[in-house]
């Protein structure tokens, strides 16, 4: 079973945008699981649970990545094609590059 943490910071004026924008992205994806900091409010954690390092590796291309991305990015994670992760730029401090993306694999 893998698992994939998706960490960044939603600045304090984006997060009631923010907040129903990633309602519908989990209403899409069951898979998802949003987490917020105790002690960090606005600091955000998305677990997705079961995808492949294909499907990993799409999705860091799709979210971290200083080239044009696609609006959409393909992939075997259910609704994952319904999102244009773009939005969520702006509305992180520091935008793209401060969205940290780790694949982790259960240990045998």
């Amino acid at each position: 079973m893998s698992k994939v943490f998706v960490e960044y910071q939603i600045l304090p004026q984006h997060r009631p945008v923010y907040s129903g924008w990633i309602q519908n992205v989990k209403d899409k994806n069951p898979e998802m699981e949003l987490l917020e900091g105790v002690d960090q409010p606005g600091l955000f954690i998305e677990v997705w649970n079961g995808m492949t390092r294909e499907a990993f590796e799409r999705m860091k291309t799709s979210r971290k990545s200083d080239i044009e991305r696609p609006l959409v990015e393909p992939g075997p994670v259910a609704g994952y094609i319904d999102v244009d992760w773009r939005r969520l730029d702006s509305w992180i401090e520091g935008g793209a590059a401060k969205i940290h993306i780790w694949h982790f694999n259960k240990v045998r």
